[in-house]
């Protein structure tokens, strides 16, 4: 049956054994027996930064090992592939106990610094313990894991109970890194005066990165070789580790050095379990504290980023722990005080290490392109409410760098928008309409009042502005003319103009007209018609993006940045007592395709092509009771987008829109109107879209590589909408109409919830 091994008493000091350590308590390896361990140990904490469970084994070494939530390490499980494989550190200290079952495949390569052979045997326990802090593993069923638990050791033998010299420790650097290759080296161990300094420069000079302890004397002075970072020929790859408690608070034994500040980090020191081997109690865990404990927690943190991202250097590497770190700040200041300071401190450095913050990105993530160009993560976006396009594009991944090329996978699909909001603003307006001689001139005054001006929150109601605006001239000889602006098409075009339509409030204007007047937002028309001999009506004209009563005066072009026009023919005959419309026209847009305008990842630079066909008819079904539809078919020419973006282009796109609807007038009183609609908004049917995205980063230079997918245009869902206007005339002077609006699908995505709006406005004619 497992009992607990005895308290040691001695101190095992800095220089009698080349070691930062003090050994607190021992226990043997057993499979029972763990309960002094775990009631002296704090529980793992309910509340970590890991995403994932964790698995049973590594919640039971959390228990003891809550140093490793202090420092915010992931579990194994989460790492994958990047939990430290691939990656050889190097462990200069008193040997190893190759066979712990903490260790056990963990050591690949081991070196007696004093005889040249490879037994390293564990005489003091410290170097085992060091190893397991680096990467310890719960592989072969050991209680304990370590910060890497993927990496491999190569351990140099090079201070033993009877003490060591600079030049034995300086033989296992150099075996370290000139023999092994070690592209990290975890040096807890250390001297009061100025050693292995020419082993360090080597290590230094073959882009080594190295972890050292800054010393267990308690004073304002890093012991060597942990002094040398400061030095101009480290080059930033020395990385001194200070010890805290489990507060977050310096040691007390822990030294500190303002003139290493900039170089200087701190980690968990003061009752560290891992493994542990001597002589006599073989395979064993053990509590320990100093700085010794702290270094080898770096070094494991600096094997998991660069088993994620192998072609980092070791400054970069080092700056990542640096710039990752959590502040901690010694003048007890407040942490909103300390977290935005940006130099170091100068008892804790840069602070506490964040090992899960070092695996996240540091600075702007910037997505990778085939043409090299920089583009912002951040700033992606893509909006398209007017045609579903973007449904497909949702899932779409790519690889984005952040300021020290580490890719990671990012969802820039999540930045597309393809939903559009059922209105719930209370429009009113005051409307002058002016008839003489079958001119007509109107003008529309808007102001909207949301729940907060209705209920007296805001700090001022929104002014009354000029919104929409037209004019058409009287006939003269068969022949007339219309302009406006403000999105008043449909006081000219299609069969809105004709008054046959069911009612709807101006936001929903377009339903029973062509769908691509309104993909000119705000836009300003200009038609002319001729009346045939047989009363037909043939019209043209366009629709051009842009309000020039919403441009500055002093503006030249006030549709300098016009991206979407609009040329329309139509011919508007009657069938009995039917009144129909056909349009035919053609959408053409600057750096936009059917309406969609994107930024960075998703912009479009170029030039597109839509051309549609409208058919729109409305019939007296009953006494004051008139039926319209509406249909609508287009296509988008093949576009080649000339922006540095993921978009390379599409394909031929297809769209269609429909709409059924029922008027009754006079319902109530004389001159109201009911209107029922049920609609689907512009709808891609068929199409693609090639990008090319980042996909693999090489681990050998960080460059990336790339690959073309092509999506399905087409969305998921069909959006319809189902609406009911109400309209009465005469009320406080004006005309008030009201509507409820329900889209199903909004956006035309399967996914997404309904929307309800309700919407009221109010008309006053001066």
């Amino acid at each position: 049956m497992f009992q607990p091994s005895p308290l040691f008493a001695a101190l095992i000091t800095a220089f009698a054994s080349g070691a930062y350590a003090q050994v607190l308590e021992v226990h043997e390896d057993a499979d029972s027996g763990w309960e002094a361990l775990a009631a002296a140990a704090p529980k793992l904490s309910a509340s970590t930064l890991a995403k994932a469970a964790p698995t049973a084994a590594e919640a039971r070494a959390r228990s003891y090992q809550t140093f490793l939530n202090q420092v915010n390490k992931p579990y194994a499980n989460q790492l994958g592939s990047g939990n430290g494989s691939g990656v050889v550190v190097g462990v200069v200290d008193s040997g190893v106990q190759v066979s712990h079952p903490e260790l056990r495949g963990q050591v690949i390569a081991t070196y007696n610094a004093f005889n040249g052979g490879t037994d390293v045997t564990d005489q003091m326990g410290h170097g085992t313990h060091v190893s397991g802090l680096v990467a310890g593993s719960l592989a072969n069923g050991s209680l304990l894991e370590g910060v890497a638990p993927g990496a491999k050791l190569v351990v140099a033998k090079v201070f033993t109970t009877g003490g060591s010299d600079s030049l034995t420790i300086g033989r296992g650097i150099d075996w370290a890194v000139n023999v092994q290759k070690a592209p990290i080296v975890t040096l807890s161990l250390g001297s009061n005066a100025a050693a292995m300094q020419s082993n360090i420069q080597n290590a230094v000079n073959k882009g080594v990165l190295i972890t050292a302890a800054l010393g267990n004397d308690g004073r304002a002075s890093g012991s060597w070789p942990a002094a040398y970072a400061k030095q101009a020929w480290a080059k930033g790859q020395i990385i001194a580790v200070g010890a805290l408690d489990a507060n977050n608070k310096r040691a007390s034994f822990s030294n500190y050095d303002a003139t290493l500040a900039n170089w200087t980090v701190f980690a968990p020191g003061v009752n560290i379990a891992s493994s542990y081997s001597t002589p006599a109690m073989p395979s064993s865990y053990v509590y320990m504290s100093g700085t010794s404990m702290a270094t080898p927690i770096v070094a494991g943190q600096a094997a998991l980023i660069k088993s994620n991202w192998n072609f980092l250097p070791a400054t970069d590497i080092a700056q990542i722990i640096f710039q990752s770190a959590t502040r901690l700040c010694s003048d007890n200041v407040a942490a909103a005080v300390c977290l935005p300071r940006n130099k170091a401190d100068a008892v804790y450095g840069w602070g506490l290490v964040n090992v899960g913050a070092s695996l996240q990105p540091i600075g702007g993530l910037n997505l990778g392109t085939k043409t090299g160009a920089v583009i912002s993560f951040a700033g992606a976006s893509l909006a398209t409410p007017k045609s579903g396009l973007a449904t497909g594009l949702k899932t779409v991944n790519t690889l984005a760098v952040d300021k020290f090329n580490r890719a990671f996978q990012v969802n820039v699909g999540a930045s597309v928008s393809s939903t559009s909001t059922a209105t719930s603003a209370l429009p009113i307006s005051k409307t002058t309409t002016t008839t003489t001689s079958g001119a007509k001139f109107s003008a529309e005054y808007t102001a909207l009042v949301t729940e907060q001006t209705m209920l007296g929150l805001a700090a001022e109601q929104a002014p009354l502005t000029l919104a929409r605006m037209s004019f058409s001239s009287p006939s003269s000889a068969g022949f007339a003319w219309g302009v406006g602006t403000g999105g008043s098409s449909d006081a000219f075009f299609g069969l809105q103009a004709t008054g046959s339509a069911p009612l709807s409030l101006a936001d929903e204007a377009s339903r029973f007209n062509a769908p691509y007047f309104s993909l000119a937002q705000n836009a300003t028309h200009a038609g002319t018609s001729w009346t045939l001999a047989s009363g037909d009506v043939l019209r043209m004209g366009s629709v051009v993006q842009g309000n020039p009563l919403n441009s500055s005066p002093w503006q030249s072009a006030p549709f300098a940045d016009t991206q979407r026009t609009v040329a329309v023919l139509e011919y508007q005959s009657r069938w009995g007592d039917a009144t129909t419309v056909v349009s035919a026209g053609q959408l053409l847009e600057n750096n936009s395709l059917l309406g969609a305008s994107g930024t960075e990842a998703w912009a479009m630079e170029g030039k597109a092509s839509t051309r549609f066909v409208t058919l729109a008819a409305s019939k007296p079904v009953a006494a004051r009771v008139s039926a319209s539809a509406m249909l609508t078919l287009g296509q988008a020419d093949a576009f080649r987008n000339e922006s540095a973006s993921l978009i390379d282009g599409t394909s031929a796109v297809r769209q269609m829109a429909w709409s059924l609807g029922l008027a009754r007038e006079s319902l109530w009183r004389t001159g109201d109107k009911l209107g029922f609609s049920v609609s689907m908004p512009l709808r891609t049917m068929s199409g693609e879209m090639q990008v090319t995205t980042a996909v693999e980063q090489s681990q050998e230079d960080g460059s990336l590589r790339y690959a073309q997918q092509t999506l399905n245009l087409a969305p998921s869902g069909m959006q319809k909408d189902v609406a009911l206007s109400y309209q009465s005339p005469k009320v406080w002077g004006g005309t008030v109409a009201a509507q409820a609006l329900l889209k199903l699908e909004p956006g035309h995505d399967a996914n997404a919830e309904p929307q309800l709006g309700l919407g009221v406005r109010y008309q006053r004619k001066f």
